[in-house]
C-alpha cells in the first residue's frame, strides 16, 4: 500500500546550523554546564580551532576519534570538530572499562583519542598492540601528557572538507543489553531530522531551557538538550551527574521548561512524598514513559506541566513523535518513518494485537548507516528493508502505538507469552517499590521456566521483615495467574546502564538468592 502522507522537510545538517546559528546569535548561551557557560559562538569558534588541531595532528576524513568526556562543553566541541573534518566522532560511554571498553576500541580503532584525566587510566589499560601508536591527548592532564588545549591552539584555518546529509558523523554503542554492544553508524541527516522534529515536538523557541543530566554520549542526552536547543536557539542546562537528593530543586533553580528524564527518575518523583512547591517550576512538557492514566494525572497536577511520551531506538531516530495527548501510549508514528507489527512469522497481526515492531525510514539516510564493522549484525537487523526493532507493541484504533515488551524480555510459561514490562508496571504499583525487573528462572534442568522478580525498594528493609505474600496477592488482582511471578528478591539497587536503563543480563545470571522468596513453596496461590 502506497503511503499517502507528505513527506516532510529534510532540515539542513547540523553542522551549517551551527554556523549560521554563531552568526545570528553571537555570544547567546547556548548551554550551561554546571555553571560553565558555552555560548552558539563560543562552540563554533572551538569546534574549528579543534577540527584545525586534528587536521594537524593528522586525522583526515574518513578516520575515528575516540572521545571519552562525561558531559562538559568539551565533548561538544570534539563532536562538532570531527564533522568538520569529515571524522566520525566516537563519544564512548565513560563508565566503560576492562572488555567493555576495550571492544570498542578494537571494533572502531580510533586513529585518535580525546579523553578526560580521570578516565585515562582505565584507557591505558585496554590498548592493544593495534592501538599501540594512537595519540591521546587529556583533558585536564598534566605536564609531560599530550593535552587537549594544545589542539586549541593551532589556529583556525580548517581544512574544506565536503558535508552531505548521508555522510556518517557519530558512532553510538548501544548498551549491549541484549547482547555484544554494536556500533551504531549515524548519519548528518538522522541526527538533524532528530534534533528538529524534538524542538518542533515539544514547542521549543529561544526562550525555552532544556535541562538534562542524561549523557551526552547516548543520543537521548544530545537531542533532548544540546541539539534541540541549537535548532530552536534555545537554552540547554547540563548536569554532569544526576542530582539525585534534589532533582526537583536543581530544575526549577535552573528554570528548565522542557525536560527528558529516564523513566525511573519521573518515577521517583511520583513517589516521593507530596510538597507544597511541587508545582513552583517553569515546567512545560516533562518526556517520560510507562505511566498509567491515573498516575500521568496525578504527575501534572502535581507538578504543574504536560507529560510527553514517544518512542524510539538509536538505529532509527524517533519513530513515534513526541505528544503530549496521550500520554500513556508510545505516541503516534512520526511521518519520518513507515511501521509494521508482525507475528513471529514475519505476517501483519491484525489491528489491536500484539506483535514485533518494524519499521523503515521514508527518505535517505534518516536512519543508521549500519553498525560499524558488523555487516553481519547489520544485515541480521533488517527484514526485506524493514529494521526489527526487537520490540513488541500493538497500534490502537486510533493509531497510537502501545509498547508491550522487549520481544527478549518475553518469556513463555504454560503456554503463555508473558511480557516483562506488563509484570513490572504492576510491581511497581505496589507501595514502597521504586524499581522492579522481571527475568525467567528454571529452578533446574529441563523445569518449566517461571517468573522471577527483582524488587528495588524505596526504603531498604530485611527481606524477613518484608510482606512477599502481600505483594503475590498484589499481582493477582491484575496480572493473568500465570504471569504473577514465583520467586521474588530485594535488591539494594538494580543494575543500570549509564542512562538509567536497568540490565537484565546480570540478573539472568544470578543464581537464586537465599533469601529469595518462594510463593509456591510458601503455599501463597492466586485464583486462575
Amino acid at each position: 500500500m502506497t503511503d499517502a502522507r507528505p513527506l516532510p522537510p529534510l532540515p539542513p545538517p547540523l553542522p551549517f546550523v551551527l554556523a549560521e546559528r554563531a552568526r545570528e546569535l553571537g555570544e547567546r548561551t547556548l548551554a550551561v554546564f554546571d555553571g560553565e557557560t558555552l555560548t552558539f559562538a563560543g562552540l563554533r569558534d572551538a569546534s574549528c580551532r579543534l577540527a584545525t588541531g586534528l587536521a594537524r595532528a593528522g586525522l583526515r576524513q574518513g578516520d575515528t576519534l575516540l572521545v571519552m568526556i562525561g558531559n562538559r562543553p568539551e565533548i561538544l566541541a570534539c563532536l562538532f570538530a570531527a564533522a568538520e573534518l569529515g571524522v566520525l566522532a566516537v563519544p564512548a560511554n565513560v563508565a566503560l572499562k576492562g572488555e567493555s571498553l576495550g571492544h570498542v576500541l578494537r571494533t572502531v580503532r580510533p586513529q585518535l583519542a580525546i579523553v578526560e584525566a580521570c578516565w585515562l587510566e582505565r584507557l591505558g589499560e585496554v590498548i592493544g598492540p593495534a592501538q599501540a601508536g594512537m595519540p591521546i591527548y587529556v583533558l585536564d592532564g598534566a605536564a609531560g601528557q599530550r593535552n587537549y588545549e594544545e589542539l586549541l591552539s593551532t589556529g583556525n584555518d580548517v581544512p574544506a572538507v565536503p558535508l552531505g546529509p548521508g555522510d556518517p558523523w557519530l558512532v553510538l554503542f548501544t548498551s549491549g543489553t541484549t547482547g555484544v554492544a554494536k556500533g551504531v553508524i549515524l548519519p548528518h541527516q538522522q541526527l538533524a531530522s532528530a534534533a528538529w522534529d524534538a524542538a518542533q515536538d515539544f514547542g521549543m523557541h529561544a526562550d525555552s531551557v532544556f535541562y538534562t543530566f542524561n549523557p551526552l554520549f547516548h543520543l537521548n542526552g544530545l537531542v533532548f538538550g544540546p541539539l534541540a536547543a541549537l535548532v530552536a536557539g534555545a537554552r540547554t542546562v547540563v548536569r554532569r551527574e544526576f542530582p539525585r537528593e534534589r532533582t526537583l530543586a536543581d530544575v526549577r533553580a535552573s528554570g528548565a521548561t522542557h525536560w527528558a528524564p529516564v523513566p525511573f527518575v519521573t518515577r521517583g518523583l511520583l513517589a516521593a512524598p507530596p510538597r507544597p512547591d511541587d508545582a513552583d517550576n517553569a515546567l512545560q512538557v516533562v518526556l517520560t514513559f510507562g505511566f498509567t492514566a491515573a498516575e500521568a494525572e496525578i504527575f501534572q497536577r502535581r507538578f504543574g506541566c504536560r507529560l510527553g511520551t514517544g518512542y524510539g531506538t538509536t538505529e532509527m531516530g524517533m519513530i513515534c513523535r513526541t505528544q503530549t495527548e496521550r500520554p500513556t501510549t508510545s505516541g503516534r508514528l512520526s511521518d519520518r518513518r513507515e511501521m509494521r507489527i508482525v507475528d513471529e512469522e514475519g505476517l501483519d497481526v491484525e489491528p489491536g494485537e500484539v506483535g514485533e515492531i518494524l519499521v523503515r525510514s521514508r527518505q535517505p539516510f534518516e536512519s543508521m548507516l549500519g553498525y560499524f564493522a558488523m555487516p553481519e549484525a547489520t544485515a541480521a537487523a533488517f527484514t526485506d528493508g524493514w529494521y526489527r526493532t526487537g520490540d513488541l507493541g500493538r497500534l490502537d484504533e486510533d493509531g497510537y502505538l502501545h509498547f508491550a515488551d522487549r520481544a527478549k524480555d518475553s518469556l513463555k510459561r504454560r503456554g503463555e507469552n508473558i511480557s516483562t514490562f506488563q509484570v513490572e508496571q504492576v510491581l511497581m504499583l505496589y507501595p514502597g517499590v521504586t524499581a522492579a525487573a522481571v527475568v525467567g528462572y528454571r529452578p533446574a534442568a529441563g523445569a518449566e521456566e517461571e517468573v522471577r522478580a527483582f524488587l528495588e525498594l524505596e526504603q531498604p528493609i530485611a527481606p524477613e521483615q518484608f510482606d512477599f505474600a502481600a505483594v503475590i496477592v498484589h499481582c493477582g488482582r491484575h496480572l493473568a495467574y500465570f504471569m504473577v511471578p514465583r520467586f521474588i528478591e530485594l535488591v539494594p539497587s538494580l543494575p543500570r546502564t549509564a542512562l538509567g536503563k536497568i540490565e537484565k543480563h546480570p540478573l539472568k545470571k544470578l543464581p537464586l538468592g537465599a533469601a529469595a522468596f518462594d510463593a509456591r513453596a510458601a503455599g501463597v496461590h492466586v485464583p486462575r
